[in-house]
């Protein structure tokens, strides 16, 4: 059991470092392509204000319509996240790499305390991940949404802690069996 656990956790741990490098670098990309949109936004915002100066004086279903592409617009402009988000995202996926590849050792030298520790902070890094990615919607040629990656980065290392938990748990119960 403990050789295929080993195995399947290897398997498990290269897909981690697969998708939490894939996982930094979008939320990099992402992080400049907000940087150079910067003046864009601003102008946006500058054009929005006034639309509403010019709404003020209309009247009737055309002041309507225009307030509601007002406010539509400034909703979509209070969903983009800024650049601390994305810096902060890439720490927490981060450290979920650096996590999966200390369970690679724990794998073949298990500890149960350590593991145990690994796991919950594996879970709880999984969870800040997922919530602190940026909710966007792709458009269809852009790929996968943050939070997708954030997922496809983190339960592939909880499942590594898990089976790292696993063997650990296995062998103190051999060691505990034999009177070690």
């Amino acid at each position: 059991m403990r050789t295929a656990l080993r195995i399947f956790g290897i398997l498990v741990i290269l897909f981690a470092l697969l998708f939490g490098t894939m996982s930094i670098w979008r939320a990099q990309r992402d992080k400049d392509d907000l940087r150079e949109s910067r003046m864009e936004i601003v102008e946006a915002e500058q054009s929005l204000s006034l639309l509403k100066e010019e709404a003020k004086n209309m009247t009737g279903e055309s002041k309507t319509q225009m307030n509601q592409q007002i406010a539509t617009a400034e909703e979509g402009l209070k969903k983009l996240p800024s650049e601390s988000v994305y810096t902060t995202v890439q720490m927490l996926l981060g450290f979920l790499v650096v996590i999966s590849l200390i369970l690679g050792v724990f794998l073949f030298r298990p500890n149960l305390n350590f593991s145990r520790m690994l796991l919950v902070s594996s879970v709880v890094l999984l969870l800040a991940a997922y919530f602190a990615s940026p909710n966007l919607e792709r458009s269809e040629y852009s790929g996968l949404p943050s939070r997708t990656l954030a997922l496809l980065t983190g339960i592939p290392v909880v499942i590594a802690a898990v089976f790292a938990f696993l063997i650990a748990k296995n062998k103190r119960a051999e060691s505990l069996r034999s009177g070690r």
